[in-house]
């Protein structure tokens, strides 16, 4: 009896050894725990609204049960950068949202600092053209030809696969368009001048096209073009699919068409990014909230409240398990990476807005 009490306790001794090793283990690889960023206040540069509270909803609850806090500086990422300039690059910010048509300025300016990609195990979930050590893809939206089916059917009007099918004298003064200052501007222009047999630095076949659409309005927010659908003053609109989707789901007969660029370019993107500051004190903190907003659960919640479509695979593929929006949007990871990205890097965008406001605008 004695030997089998002694042969007990070795064991418990061996175990709890065991136990201690793997806790250690765990610690040493990162894992996070309570109390992990006990008194760090992470800031966070990004628009206000669903976009807010989608990380409010989602990722701040585990942020805070590690002992953290985040702080938001809303705002578009144009006044976000404007105030990186205006602080020679002393961030408000640790971590902050960037737009395509940014990255080209922020390199040029060294306000990043480099992303450790180890730290980021979501990226197997995201296309590899999607990161780097600059800045890791949070997002993007899919650029389309959103119509009106009762009233094309009534038209005579088949559906839309160009940009060329909007000058039609049927639709004159009753397409919507984007104005190149808005949100989808500079992605909608630098895709109809493609269509059109331009480039990044030959504009003019684009705008041609565009005033031969006769467009009834240049839209600033998304939203107007809803509201033109509703009031019937618009038949067809180029905006980013998550606006052709609310317009659906508020009861117009909407649907979107990806418009062919070019052969074997169908379909226009515009990536989101994230990046962390190179002023920040917090790059752990910052890393960690990257890897949070490529997981397939806070993607597809983001997706869905805001429009966009989410990169990682998998919030992709359940994304096609809405009807609505397996109609709207294209969500084969293969055929996104086809879609026409522009670049940026080609062109000084104050040159393309002063070609817009001497031609376009004047309409």
């Amino acid at each position: 009896m004695t030997r089998h009490i002694h042969s007990n306790r070795g064991w418990t001794r061996r175990g709890l050894l065991t136990a201690a090793t793997v806790a250690i283990t765990g610690l040493a690889a990162g894992t996070a725990f309570a109390g992990e960023f006990d008194g760090v206040t992470l800031r966070v540069g990004t628009w206000g609204g669903s976009w807010k509270a989608n990380i409010e909803e989602r990722i701040i609850p585990k942020f805070e049960a590690m002992g953290g806090k985040i702080e938001f500086v809303t705002g578009s990422p144009q006044a976000n950068f404007a105030k990186l300039v205006a602080a020679r690059g002393n961030a408000p910010f640790d971590i902050m949202e960037i737009l395509d048509a940014q990255v080209s300025d922020f390199k040029a300016a060294g306000y990043l600092q480099k992303i450790n990609l180890d730290k980021i195990p979501n990226k197997q979930h995201i296309a590899s053209y999607q990161y780097n050590e600059d800045m890791v893809g949070s997002w993007h939206t899919q650029e389309v030809i959103c119509y009106h089916k009762d009233k094309y059917k009534e038209l005579g009007l088949p559906a839309p696969t160009t940009y060329k099918d909007l000058v039609n004298p049927k639709l004159s003064g009753r397409v919507s368009w984007p104005d190149i200052n808005s949100g989808g501007g500079l992605a909608n222009f630098g895709a109809v001048v493609h269509a059109a047999g331009g480039s990044e630095t030959d504009i003019k076949p684009g705008l041609d096209m565009i005033k031969e659409m006769n467009v009834l309005k240049f839209w600033s927010r998304g939203g107007e073009t809803l509201a033109q659908f509703q009031s019937g003053d618009i038949y067809a609109s180029v905006s980013n699919a998550g606006w052709c989707l609310r317009t659906k789901k508020a009861g117009v007969n909407v649907t979107s068409a990806h418009p062919t660029i070019k052969a074997g370019v169908i379909g226009v993107a515009k990536d989101g990014w994230l990046g962390i500051m190179k002023s920040s004190k917090n790059a752990d903190a910052a890393h960690w909230f990257i890897n949070e907003y490529l997981d397939e659960d806070f993607q597809l919640l983001f997706a869905k409240k805001s429009g966009i479509t989410p990169i990682n695979r998998g919030a992709i593929k359940r994304m096609g398990e809405d009807e609505v929006i397996a109609e709207m949007l294209v969500l084969d990871p293969a055929e996104i990476a086809k879609e026409l990205r522009v670049d940026y890097s080609k062109f000084k965008i104050s040159d393309w807005t002063d070609q817009w406001n001497r031609s376009v605008a004047k309409q």
